[in-house]
């Protein structure tokens, strides 16, 4: 009973810590929704023509909500394991830790594959394309904010340089002012906060030149730039994915370690019954009343008089004379 004890105080442990994780992913998720110039920046690992209807890391932030509210629930049903141990309800429990880690796997290979098969990364000459094809470009605004913020915080200017504007739309449609060869957020700002909705460049007609001066535009493109920092968001989510799926698999290893220490103790219980049930049939009320008697002689406790024997006493009728007389 004592390691059954020890087992269902380790189980509850990393329960609590699983039920913890599940809280933290929801701050995490709500933090991340709230956070719109990350999840605006995002848009820029996913092509327009790839159909998403809102930037990637919006759909991150739903899963860290759903997935924490999920991991609370499931932790919710491991403190009911916890009081009330059972072999359902545990399996049940372990099935569904083992379907979240799973899920954890899987959401750790696409985070993997999926930039490199259809985001920036894999096509070079598919993000400058967006940019010419996209840039300002009517029904496409979030498109051009993503960009001009990406300009404006990573201080860099089109997706490999500022000559991937010469050809652009933007340009050949003329939806840009006069005599304007980029976007004013590739201009340096002279204020400190940073605006990509209202850029002030520190000097426009020097921004513009043809040949770049760094002290007035950004000079280097932003497509290094977006992957260094899609490589520390991705740095970032496969370490708290790696630290998850660590809880989960501890709180699988107790489950087991639960579930044995449970049949061991209810083996243990039922054998304990069956002994004394065995005894107890096994005893009998007369032997074991006569026991104590058998250890003295039968004579000690059962001496009769003597004239019992007599034949006188036992046949009163035939001696009529002398009825006392001991013969």
């Amino acid at each position: 009973m004592k390691k059954f004890a020890s087992a269902k105080v380790l189980f509850g442990f990393f329960n609590t810590i699983f039920f913890a994780c599940g809280f933290v992913k929801v701050v995490c998720g709500f933090l991340l929704l709230c956070d719109t110039r990350r999840i605006l920046l995002s848009r820029l690992l996913a092509m327009p023509e790839e159909g998403l209807e809102e930037p990637p890391f919006y759909y991150v932030a739903l899963g860290f909500l759903i997935a924490g509210v999920t991991v609370c629930a499931v932790a919710a049903i491991g403190v009911w394991a916890t009081y009330l141990p059972g072999y359902i309800i545990l399996t049940i429990y372990f099935l569904v830790v083992l379907a979240l880690l799973m899920c954890a796997c899987a959401a750790g290979v696409v985070s993997a594959v999926w930039p490199r098969c259809y985001g920036i990364q894999g096509t070079r000459g598919g993000a400058v394309g967006a940019l010419q094809s996209y840039y300002a470009v009517p029904d496409f605004e979030h498109f051009t904010a993503a960009l001009d913020l990406a300009q404006t915080e990573l201080q860099c200017c089109g997706m490999t340089s500022a000559r991937n504007y010469d050809m652009s739309l933007w340009q050949l449609r003329r939806l840009g002012p006069r005599g304007v060869a980029v976007p004013p957020s590739c201009c340096v700002q002279a204020r400190a906060e940073r605006s990509y909705l209202s850029p002030a460049p520190l000097n426009a007609s020097r921004c513009q030149d043809i040949t770049p001066n760094a002290q007035f535009r950004h000079v280097p493109g932003c497509l290094t730039k977006l992957e260094d920092w899609y490589q520390q968001q991705y740095f970032i989510f496969m370490i708290s994915l790696f630290v998850v799926a660590i809880f989960k698999l501890a709180i699988l290893l107790s489950t087991v370690y639960s579930c044995i220490r449970l049949r061991k103790s209810r083996q243990e219980i039922n054998t304990f019954m069956i002994k004394g049930l065995g005894r107890k049939a096994n005893e009998n009320i007369y032997e074991r009343n006569m026991s104590s008697l058998h250890d003295e002689p039968i004579t000690a406790k059962y001496i009769q008089p003597n004239n019992f024997y007599s034949p006188r006493v036992r046949n009163p009728r035939i001696f009529h004379s002398k009825p006392n007389e001991m013969v």
